[in-house]
């Protein structure tokens, strides 16, 4: 079995998303992973999350004797040149954002990628398209979700909900994507319902709402995460409409669908084939829809809940082992 490392990008502990969901099911199926745990650790050494995942905390993975072949597992562009530090026998490049806007200090490190990585992911249609005609190597894997930690109801409610009125909930980085201006307008025309954002500020300095029925609770620890969008009647993806999240494949969607709440966002790519889901990209539009959801009666609540089932992480991290080995036969049979 291979060992896959994943240099210092994110602390593990920290908005667990795309690669600590990939990274722990590659473990789970045999592969060691070394997760180089990004932060300040007074005493540096291994955690060991299981046999096969080790949090590597203030040291290198280097350091640690593992099996080969070695896969180097990069979601960071500029760690494209990192490779001489680890000697790796395959490299993968998993890309989940496009290099633009908020993101477009990626783009210099692209033609590298394109030299250097042997094998590419990429979890949007537009980042797909980008990569599979300069690269022999692309696969579209989407992103996906933990179906078994967010459908089953929480057991008790969080202290910090807003009470006394519904709630329309935000779950995922406080960042310039979101469209500030479409929530200002659909906050003023419902003072009657209370709005709830979850997450950490993204080169934001301050959160930038200001309404009696606007509430921002900050970053959620993933395991506490469930039973606050158990309590949400909306979940909302109100993202600008840019070059960059034309490449956005939210994960907050598939969240949603497994607690099985209806979503109401705007109609980024991504988002236009995805099944029971409400659109509107007009401000006043938008603010409407949200009232017509909250009067109408939920039907489709099973088959969200289905979807987001069927879009699990487990199935998308056993979709990329496939090219994973036999891009590593590929290469050890030419040596």
């Amino acid at each position: 079995m291979p060992t896959i490392i994943y240099p210092p990008s994110i602390p593990w502990s920290w908005m667990f998303q795309r690669p600590q969901q990939l990274l722990g099911h590659f473990s789970a199926s045999g592969q060691t992973v070394l997760y180089e745990d990004l932060g300040n650790f007074l005493q540096p050494g291994i955690r060991s999350l299981s046999p096969t995942l080790l949090l590597c905390q203030g040291i290198s993975a280097m350091t640690i004797p593992h099996p080969r072949p070695r896969i180097l597992w990069l979601t960071v562009p500029s760690h494209i040149n990192l490779i001489h530090s680890y000697s790796p026998d395959l490299v993968i490049y998993d890309a989940v954002d496009e290099p633009k806007e908020e993101f477009s200090s990626w783009l210099p490190y692209y033609p590298a990628i394109l030299e250097k990585a042997d094998l590419i992911f990429c979890s949007s249609q537009s980042i797909y398209d980008y990569f599979s005609i300069r690269h022999p190597h692309v696969h579209l894997v989407p992103n996906g979700v933990d179906y078994v930690h967010f459908s089953p109801p929480p057991f008790k409610r969080p202290i910090d909900l807003p009470s006394g009125k519904p709630i329309i909930g935000y779950s995922g980085a406080i960042a310039p994507w979101v469209d500030w201006e479409l929530l200002r307008v659909a906050i003023k025309e419902n003072p009657d319902l209370n709005f709830v954002f979850i997450g950490a500020l993204f080169q934001l300095n301050k959160f930038p709402l200001k309404f009696k029925n606007v509430f921002h609770l900050g970053l959620k620890n993933y395991y506490e995460l469930p039973a606050y969008l158990h309590h949400f009647e909306i979940g909302l993806i109100p993202f600008l409409q840019t070059e960059m999240t034309k490449g956005c494949n939210p994960i907050k969607l598939y969240e949603y669908y497994a607690a099985g709440i209806r979503v109401l966002g705007t109609p980024l790519p991504e988002l236009l084939t995805i099944p029971n889901i409400n659109l509107e990209s007009n401000h006043r539009l938008f603010s409407l829809r949200l009232r017509y959801l909250l009067e109408g009666k939920d039907y489709s609540k099973a088959q969200r809940m289905a979807y987001a089932q069927a879009n699990d992480w487990g199935e998308r991290a056993g979709r990329m082992l496939q090219p994973i080995f036999s891009r590593l036969l590929e290469m050890n049979n030419s040596v």
